[in-house]
């Protein structure tokens, strides 16, 4: 497409950015949403502005905080680094849930990991009953024959991924 110094071979896009921005759309009344493309929203690790993050959500709840993170990849493969930044932003925001949203195409869509408490070491590990993980995904429809029912079956997945939440 075009010519010479303005020919143009392929267009690349930010797919996670923008399945983050959709997920804004679908929760984001309730759920502040920083935004470390535009600087705005950033929060702090420690005291005296350091370690500068941006969740990809805080839940605007303060009582029961939730903290979620938009991830355009499978579930099975949002593992230990996100774990350990979901754990990160839990601690810095005293909550005691964490949610990653994903898209599905699979049948299973929520997984609920408890984190664990107590030692290898002394035996007595177990799963705590107030901390937890959830993978939640919205299923994307897979066997549409034309956009109209692409676009019909999207909204009923969607309402369905809210009502779980």
């Amino acid at each position: 497409m075009g010519a010479g110094s303005r020919q143009v071979f392929g267009l690349l896009f930010d797919g996670a950015w923008l399945w983050e921005e959709y997920i804004n759309i679908l929760i984001g009344k309730h759920f502040y949403h920083p935004m470390n493309k535009r600087g705005i929203g950033a929060q702090w690790l420690f005291a005296q502005r350091k370690g500068l993050i941006y969740p990809d959500f805080i839940s605007e709840n303060t009582a029961q905080r939730v903290i979620a993170d938009a991830k355009y990849k499978p579930m099975h493969n949002i593992g230990n680094r996100d774990y350990l930044q979901m754990l990160a932003y839990m601690f810095r925001f005293d909550a005691k849930k964490g949610i990653f949203f994903y898209p599905e195409i699979g049948e299973d869509c929520i997984l609920q990991l408890k984190l664990n408490k107590g030692s290898t070491y002394e035996n007595n590990v177990e799963p705590r009953e107030d901390i937890c993980i959830i993978k939640h995904g919205l299923q994307i429809p897979q066997n549409a024959n034309c956009y109209e029912s692409f676009a019909a079956e999207m909204k009923k997945q969607e309402q369905v991924f809210i009502e779980a939440l």
